[in-house]
């Protein structure tokens, strides 16, 4: 991987225009590192395109105390409650530092005299969370849609750049994105990005499981690794999908065809089709728990061998544990949120 230790001053020489094609590929890179580096790059670019507004520069020092001063005038005109990422606080402050020290003072853009200072556009992150039991519609800034599961969250700025949509996923999200060529739109969630310009497309990773799910409907999309993008780089065509192993770091594909049930299982769910694909008893119970947003204790040993295999359309928790009881051999109760699974002793042996 490459050393990113020089980058500042690379970035200055490719927001003044001096940079090399390969010192403006690796700030590329450096920017698919992750969602952060992205966003500081894409917050200095609007920062260098604003005018100095002082009819005389004066010097290093005072340029540095006004740019800061703008800095916090930005930060404090943020949504009260929105957390403000690294990127918008020290990062960001130190490279625009940078750039006032290193840059000529004669390059910096000279403006009348007794032009007001013009105002730096806040940025304001939104962040959409939905509890256990509860799933979402939300519409994009640019029009696209998602479909946000329960347990899940995504975050993004509340106006896109004109280079790059980005969201940030934890959980699992049903895309259906606008037709952009010009802004590429990226998911990034744990260790994994997606591309795409504009296509459906279903993405799983809960933190506690041990896979990673990216589902394809239409159009294509790239899944890249976020600390290596030249290592993943894996393009899906429509009707196909990947599972990443987050212990073993591998990519396994799979079709609607090969393996409908969890094509279907990654697509369906927004439409209140809940599906079990023949995975273990624990993978049963996170299902449940997140579906129904239910507390499951379990009493007892299940048997070996689980693999259940099912599909419910918005059915009730109880109709679904009635059916699989039967099925598997086990007793439950509800009380209010807490589900209580119950094994006989004789069956589990």
């Amino acid at each position: 991987m490459d050393d990113f230790t020089d980058i500042d001053g690379i970035i200055l020489k490719v927001l003044n225009g001096s940079a090399t094609k390969e010192e403006k590929d690796k700030v590329t890179q450096w920017a698919n590192e992750a969602d952060t580096n992205r966003f500081a790059l894409e917050r200095l670019k609007g920062i260098w395109s604003q005018r100095s507004g002082d009819p005389f520069l004066i010097g290093h020092e005072e340029q540095k105390r006004k740019l800061w001063m703008r800095f916090n005038e930005t930060e404090r005109r943020v949504s009260p409650g929105t957390s403000i990422p690294f990127y918008q606080q020290t990062w960001v402050r130190i490279a625009v530092v940078i750039v006032i020290i290193f840059f000529p003072v004669y390059s910096v853009y000279f403006q009348p005299e007794k032009t007001p200072t013009p105002e730096i556009e806040a940025v304001t992150i939104v962040r959409k969370a939905n509890p256990t039991g509860q799933k979402s519609l939300i519409h994009l800034p640019d029009g696209s849609k998602v479909w946000l599961n329960s347990a899940s969250t995504i975050s993004y700025v509340e106006q896109f750049s004109d280079s790059l949509r980005s969201i940030k996923l934890e959980g699992e999200a049903y895309f259906d994105v606008v037709e952009d060529s010009l802004r590429p739109f990226v998911v990034n969630f744990e260790s994994l990005l997606v591309r795409v310009l504009g296509t459906e497309f279903s993405v799983c990773a809960f933190g506690q499981d041990k896979d990673l799910r990216i589902t394809l409907v239409e159009g294509s999309v790239k899944v890249l690794k976020a600390t290596d993008p030249t290592e993943g780089n894996k393009t899906l065509q429509a009707g196909t999908g990947l599972i990443y192993s987050k212990e073993i770091g591998n990519f396994l594909p799979f079709t609607k065809k090969s393996n409908p049930e969890l094509f279907n299982k990654s697509t369906e769910w927004k439409n209140g089709h809940l599906i079990f694909d023949g995975r273990n008893f624990s993978d049963f119970v996170a299902e449940i728990s997140r579906w129904y947003g239910v507390k499951v204790v379990v009493k007892g040993s299940p048997p070996m061998g689980w693999n259940i295999r099912a599909r419910f359309e918005n059915e009730l928790l109880t109709n679904v544990l009635e059916a699989v009881a039967y099925n598997k051999g086990f007793t439950y109760s509800l009380k209010g949120k807490e589900l209580i699974i119950t094994f006989d002793k004789h069956e589990s042996l």
